[in-house]
């Protein structure tokens, strides 16, 4: 993969990131399996080494790397422990739409700090009837003098509670199609009116922080609107295409971490006298394992490669998260079935992979919705 997408400067980056979070990540990936928390300094710290930047210029503290970049540390990451990079995820998705959408006096209030890990973001457009059907959302945000009014609710949202920072998709004028009608604000913590529930544990993705968040009344000043009003839905749209890569290359980490423990296991777990690694079976698994991961990570990198020409890659990076994702369930599950009985505790990680990468057929879009964008762009180029 190096060979084909990676430059001198992004294969240094990847070591220098894998030296990094082997002191950092890696002594503590189980743990916050157990415990159910990631450190906050780890995030920060994250921050701190460039992490949040890649797609960031550097007059905003980023590092201007490049969505190849962005994978690469996105995969390394969620090798280790996805949750971690799930937790970053919002930061990378809320920067991007302040640099693109944001004024000048929003990145030198907010970005600055998000790309230094100083403060942590959410990404809040889901709704009781608003999930896959992102243009039903509810939440409403009414003028009022100098500002906006906001009453609804957002429901598993990541980072609920945890963030600084809170990007809201809301409806502005209820008069008009919501593609037209929906705009986008940032509700900063604590803001009176603003509550945050935890009513709910995860399946996978053990330490991130998800939750409802209660709007009631809740003031935003004029200054706060990201974009035009009534451009929310079409700047959602070109966050979700960033979003979709990211997860991708989460997908892929997960399936990176699953095929190696499966070698190791293979080559070190003795039965019949030799190791399972020499039996057929068990060599076919490997093989189609090694064959899908390899096909995940040509789409994902084609798009990002994509992106940073600067080129269309709305339908790449529907393909590459549709297929990820799906992959990383299969690799996980095979991964589980190569260790057996030791597969189905949790003294191996294999059983938090398989967890872990069924979030990604949710989350972020479902598998169907993604099949949906790519015969749509399909069947519009023909």
């Amino acid at each position: 993969m190096e060979r084909l997408f990676y430059s001198d400067k992004e294969i240094a980056l990847k070591d220098e990131i894998r030296d990094f979070l082997s002191k950092k990540l890696a002594p503590i990936q189980d743990e916050i399996n157990q415990k159910k928390e990631i450190p906050i300094s780890l995030i920060k710290e994250m921050g701190k080494m460039g992490f949040f930047g890649p797609l960031i210029p550097e007059e905003y503290n980023g590092t201007n790397l490049g969505m190849i970049a962005h994978c690469i540390i996105t995969e390394e990451i969620s090798k280790l422990n996805v949750a971690a990079s799930v937790t970053r995820t919002p930061c990378i998705l809320d920067g991007y739409t302040l640099i693109n959408y944001g004024t000048v006096a929003q990145k030198e209030k907010y970005l600055k700090k998000i790309v230094t890990g100083d403060k942590l973001c959410s990404i809040c457009i889901t709704e009781e009837r608003a999930g896959s059907d992102a243009a039903s959302i509810q939440s409403i945000a009414k003028k009022d003098g100098a500002g906006y009014i906001l009453n609804g609710s957002k429901r598993f949202i990541t980072n609920a509670g945890l963030a600084d920072y809170y990007l809201v998709w809301c409806v502005t004028n209820k008069k008009v199609d919501p593609r037209q009608g929906i705009s986008v604000f940032l509700v900063e913590k604590d803001t009176p009116g603003f509550t945050i529930e935890a009513p709910y544990g995860l399946l996978g993705l053990n330490g991130v922080k998800n939750g409802i968040l209660n709007f009631d009344n809740v003031r935003i000043p004029q200054d706060n609107l990201v974009g035009e009003e009534g451009k929310g839905f079409q700047i959602l749209m070109s966050t979700f295409n960033v979003e979709r890569i990211t997860l991708s290359s989460e997908c892929n980490g997960i399936s990176l971490a699953a095929l190696e423990a499966s070698k190791n296991y293979a080559k070190t777990r003795i039965q019949f006298g030799k190791p399972i690694a020499s039996f057929q079976g068990i060599r076919f698994k490997v093989a189609d394992m090694a064959t899908k991961l390899r096909a995940a990570r040509l789409l994902t990198y084609s798009a990002a490669k994509l992106a940073d020409l600067n080129l269309k890659f709305t339908k790449e990076a529907s393909m590459a998260k549709a297929f990820s994702s799906k992959t990383a369930v299969e690799i996980a599950l095979e991964a589980v079935q190569i260790h057996g009985g030791d597969g189905y505790t949790d003294q191996y990680p294999v059983e938090r992979y398989l967890r872990d990468a069924k979030f990604f057929q949710i989350g972020g879009g479902t598998s169907e919705i993604q099949n949906l964008i790519i015969a749509r762009e399909e069947l519009k180029e023909s």
